[in-house]
């Protein structure tokens, strides 16, 4: 065994931490995207700033951890975030997964009574039917309560619905 082996906990912890900082809300101001369609589950809530956008508007949300401790979440969703834009099709949710980054994926890390806002780009790039089509959608953001292992979800939580188009 190398001398590094014992190492490997400890450094992967700091490389969680580092790149926890790689991922750009765009903004931690609690008073931002507070009045729209919100979803609450253990402790975690999603809310969406309004109940309607039109097609190719920006969805703007915020992600906000109450629940006393911390929470994980894998970025290189929807738009590149920790968050999954998801639009309903009958009886089934269809999520728009659609990052197209060819890196891997950053731990994004929410401290107790954190909140971080995201803007969902839906005339972007990233979306491949741009503008999205109109129809009932959520927002799902899945997270963990342990850095590790990426790449997992235990929780999910999902906002209220809301319509684009």
């Amino acid at each position: 065994m190398s001398r590094w082996s014992s190492h490997l906990p400890t450094v992967a912890i700091l490389t969680v931490v580092v790149l926890a900082g790689c991922v750009r809300p765009a903004s931690d101001d609690p008073a931002q995207a507070t009045t729209g369609p919100t979803g609450t589950a253990h402790g975690v809530t999603v809310t969406v700033a309004a109940d309607r956008y039109r097609a190719g508007e920006v969805v703007v949300l915020t992600v906000a951890n109450d629940s006393g401790g911390t929470v994980f979440a894998d970025d290189l969703k929807t738009d590149c975030s920790p968050v999954l834009l998801e639009r309903r099709e009958g009886e089934t949710w269809t999520g728009y997964d659609n990052c197209g980054v060819e890196r891997a994926s950053s731990v994004v890390v929410w401290s107790p009574g954190q909140r971080r806002e995201f803007r969902l780009d839906t005339a972007g790039s990233s979306f491949s039917a741009t503008p999205l089509p109109a129809g009932f959608y959520r927002i799902t953001f899945g997270f963990r309560r342990s850095a590790i292992p990426d790449g997992t979800v235990a929780e999910r939580v999902h906002s209220a619905g809301f319509r684009i188009g």
